[in-house]
C-alpha cells in the first residue's frame, strides 16, 4: 500500500508542506498493517495470514492474527509507520528479522539535533551498545548496535518449554532539516548466525531514504555534504558482512 500526499494540497496546510520520506524494500518483505485504521487491522491480519500461509485454514489463519495483533497495536500506539519482515529458508532452516520505520521529534522543546549529537546522547546511556555515525545517501545518521536476551514463552517455541534467545538491534537516527524531526529505523533478528546478512540488507533499505522537503526549505541551511575521507559504502563497512543486493521493487511513502 502505497499513501502520498495529494499535490494539490488537499490534505491540509500542514500536510501540503510535510516532506515525503521514502524507502525501498526487498519485494519478499511482508509488511505489518500499523497503517490501517484500528477497525481494520484484524481483516488486514488474516490477509497477511494467507499471504504467509496459502495452505493453511481460517484456524490457522484466525490464531496467527491473534497472536500479532497485540504486537501491531503496540506499534501503533508507539507511532511506528512501517514495520515489515522477511521470512527466510537458509539451506533448510527458518531464518527472520524485522524492520520498522517511525518520524520522531527529535528532542521535547524543538531544538535541532545532529547526527553527532545524537550519538553523543546514545553513548551516554552507559551500556555495552556499540555507537557510530555513518553517511547515508539521506545525509548523516546515528547508528547504534545492541543485543538482548529474551525468554520466549513455551507455547512458542518449536520444544514446548521456556527459550531464551538473543535479539540482535539495530537503530538508526537520521536527524531531518525541518522541523526538529528525526527518521528512526530499527531492525531486530533471533537469528545471530545470519546478522551479517541482515545488516547489510538494512543498511541496504536505510541507503534508499529518500527525502524531499522541497515544499518546506526556505530559510533552511545547505545540506551538509560528507566529507571526503568518508567512503562511499560507509553504512556497509560498519555492518560488515557479504554484500547483498536490494532487489526493491515497491517505493514506499509511510510518513507523508
Amino acid at each position: 500500500m502505497d499513501t502520498m500526499l495529494p499535490g494539490d494540497g488537499s490534505a491540509g496546510p500542514a500536510a501540503a508542506t510535510a516532506p515525503h520520506l521514502t524507502f525501498r524494500v526487498p519485494p519478499a518483505f511482508f509488511e505489518l498493517p500499523v497503517y490501517e485504521s484500528e477497525e481494520q487491522v484484524g481483516e488486514a491480519l488474516i490477509e497477511l495470514a494467507q499471504d504467509i500461509y496459502p495452505q493453511g485454514n481460517p484456524e490457522l489463519w484466525f490464531q496467527y492474527a491473534a497472536t500479532q495483533l497485540p504486537i501491531v497495536a503496540e506499534m501503533m500506539e508507539a507511532g511506528v509507520s512501517y514495520a515489515g519482515f522477511c521470512l527466510l529458508d537458509l539451506d533448510g532452516r527458518r531464518s527472520t528479522a524485522t524492520v520498522t520505520a517511525a518520524l520522531l521529534d527529535s528532542v521535547p522543546d524543538g531544538q535541532k539535533v545532529t547526527a553527532s549529537s545524537v550519538a553523543a546522547e546514545l553513548r551516554g546511556f552507559g551500556d555495552e551498545a556499540q555507537v557510530e555515525t555513518v553517511w547515508l545517501t539521506a545525509g548523516e545518521a546515528a547508528v547504534r548496535f545492541t543485543s538482548e536476551v529474551l525468554t520466549l514463552p513455551a507455547e512458542i517455541t518449536d520444544s514446548g518449554r521456556p527459550e531464551q534467545v538473543e535479539i540482535g538491534k539495530i537503530a538508526v537516527f537520521l536527524p531531518l532539516r525541518r522541523d526538529a524531526e528525526m527518521a528512526l529505523f530499527e531492525l531486530s533478528t533471533p537469528c545471530m548466525q545470519d546478522w551479517d546478512l541482515y545488516s547489510e540488507l538494512f543498511f541496504s533499505i536505510v541507503n534508499t531514504l529518500e527525502v524531499d522537503d522541497s515544499g518546506s526549505t526556505a530559510g533552511q541551511p545547505p545540506v551538509e555534504e560528507p566529507p571526503q575521507s568518508a567512503p562511499p559504502s560507509g553504512p556497509m563497512d560498519v555492518a560488515g558482512g557479504v554484500h547483498v543486493p536490494l532487489q526493491a521493487k515497491t517505493v514506499r511513502d509511510v510518513f507523508g
